[in-house]
This record gives structure tokens, C-alpha cells and sequence, in this order.
């Protein structure tokens, strides 16, 4: 039966596209994918990579009908930094309609991916948010399996880029108050091949697992790792003490050309410690790959 991405455009979303139309499923037979996106445009798009894409407005409910038709599988990767109002007011509205349409359909299983560092004492809406929604996904009357990253390395990671782009494009990086918070950041790849690990065993369920990388560090020591790996020697790393969420807002669209709202959003999980409980670390089959590995595979891409 077909698989759901929902939030398929997404640099979560499409690498995983790419990772599940060029893997067989375990018996040998290609996968049925679905692209669920709220853009006509990403639609038109992804059909002519052959992907079959469905158009849906989760906060409405518009297109749900359609998109789960004849699903198995969920995999729910959608947030709603973008939208106006209350992130989490949007997120639960939005993963409240995913889940009564699938109800609706027998989809059989809902696989969520958050955050590590959310909770419901957390100090941004969009960890709050994240937490409220893995609290309405174990709650919706589904099988259910909730993977947890941190900060994902890859292209197309909204926190990543801002840091990837100010060293770049700066002689000053300025480094505030969250340099100094606690961080396993993890490799794009890793948390693809989880989603299709968990995709491709049904019986793993009602579970919460961690995905994180190899290395403990933290969030200026990836900063400068950047800088280090692409021979920013002369970049000034400037420690500034306070928090500084505005001022980065600001920064991100002037310098690194990044939504504003959403940045800002983000910044905000900067704040909580963001590591793997030992307890729940998922299964990955291999060791995870490390920090400089992983900014070490991104520089030679980039080079080519």
C-alpha cells in the first residue's frame, strides 16, 4: 500500500522522496509514494521528477480526502512556521485534520518526526509546538512511531543555512548566547535512512526514539567547524551575551537572504540543550556519522 509524505517539499520531505523511489522495499518491489504539498507549483514539480503529488491545506482539511486515499503509512513532516497566528495553535490544527483524515481512510500507521528538545517547559513556541504535536500523534487512535532529531546538518536546514551563509558572507560572525548550548547535531542522510528504516518495519511502533549524530559539541562549535572545514581562518567569531533573537532575525534576511519569521522561530530552539537520551537512541545499524564528517561531505559537494 502507498506510503504519505506529508510535507514533502521540505529539505526533510524531498531527500527522503529521493531516498525511497531509489531504495526497493524489503521484498524487492518498488515503494508506492505519495507527495502530500500544499503548492500547486511543488505538485507540478515533483510529477515531472514522476513523483506522484497531491495538492492539501492541512489547516482546512482541502485535499486530505484525496492525499490519503488507499495509504498505509503516514510519515508526517509538516510544522507551520510560515503561516500567520500562534505556531502552536497552527501545528495542532494541522496535525488534528491529518490525523482525522487518516482515521477516516485506515491509514494504518503515523510516523512523526520532531524535535529533541521539546517539551512542554520549553523557551520557544515551535519546541512547544513540536511537543503538542507528538503529544496529538501518540493520541490520535493510530499505530504511531515518533523519531526525535536536533539540529539537522544539510542543505536546505533553515538554522544550518543561517550559519553556513554568515560565515560565508561575513568577516564578523557574531556567536550569542546559544554558542555555548549543548548540541548532537545530525547529518541530513542519517535522519533520511532513519525514516526509512522505521518506514520499512511495520511492527515498530508505539515508541519514541532519538536520532542524533556522533558527536557532542555545541551550537558555536559548529559555527566555526563550518569555518574551519571550508578555510575561513580570518573570519572574527565574536561572543556576544545575550540571547539575541531579534538581532539575528535581522541578520538572516539581510545577510543570508532567509524568511524572517521563521528564523526567528527557530532561533528560539537554540536555547534548549538538544541530546540524545541513551535510552531511546534509534536503531540505526551502523554508527552515526560525525560532525566533521558530515560538514567534510558537504564541503566536497559543494565543490563540485
Amino acid at each position: 500500500m502507498t506510503i504519505l509524505v506529508a510535507g514533502a517539499s521540505g529539505f526533510v520531505g524531498t531527500a527522503l522522496l529521493d531516498e525511497l523511489r531509489s531504495r526497493p522495499s524489503p521484498d524487492g518491489t518498488p515503494r508506492l509514494v505519495r507527495a502530500l504539498v500544499r503548492r500547486e507549483f511543488d505538485a507540478v514539480r515533483l510529477r515531472d521528477q514522476g513523483v506522484e503529488a497531491v495538492t492539501g491545506d492541512l489547516a482546512t482539511g482541502r485535499g486530505l480526502e484525496a492525499a490519503m486515499r488507499g495509504v498505509r503509512t503516514l510519515v508526517y513532516l509538516v510544522h507551520t512556521l510560515d503561516v500567520p497566528g500562534d505556531v502552536v495553535g497552527n501545528d495542532l490544527e494541522a496535525v488534528q485534520n491529518a490525523l482525522l483524515a487518516a482515521r477516516a481512510a485506515g491509514v494504518k500507521r503515523v510516523i512523526y518526526l520532531g524535535n529533541v528538545g521539546a517539551s512542554p517547559e520549553a523557551r520557544g513556541q515551535h519546541l512547544i509546538a513540536r511537543w503538542a504535536t507528538e503529544l496529538a500523534v501518540r493520541q490520535g487512535g493510530l499505530a504511531w512511531l515518533v523519531l526525535r532529531a536536533p539540529l539537522i546538518v544539510g542543505r536546505g536546514s533553515l538554522l544550518f543555512e543561517m550559519m553556513r551563509r554568515t560565515v560565508d558572507r561575513s568577516p564578523v560572525v557574531p556567536l550569542f548566547r546559544w554558542r555555548g548550548v549543548e548540541v548532537e547535531p545530525v547529518a541530513l542522510g542519517d535522519v533520511v535512512e532513519a525514516l526509512r528504516i522505521a518506514i520499512d518495519e511495520p511492527d515498530m511502533t508505539g515508541r519514541v526514539y532519538d536520532i542524533t549524530g556522533a558527536t557532542r559539541t555545541s551550537f558555536g562549535a559548529i559555527v566555526r567547524g563550518w569555518g574551519h572545514s571550508r578555510h575561513r581562518r580570518r573570519r572574527i567569531y565574536l561572543p556576544i551575551p545575550i540571547w539575541g533573537e531579534r538581532f539575528e532575525e535581522q541578520l538572516a534576511w539581510s545577510l543570508a537572504r532567509l524568511p524572517r519569521r521563521e528564523t526567528r522561530l527557530l532561533l528560539e530552539t537554540l536555547r534548549e540543550r538538544q541530546v540524545a537520551d541513551p535510552s531511546r537512541r534509534f536503531p540505526l545499524g551502523r554508527r552515526p556519522l560525525t560532525l566533521e564528517a558530515t560538514l567534510a561531505a558537504m564541503r566536497r559537494r559543494a565543490a563540485v
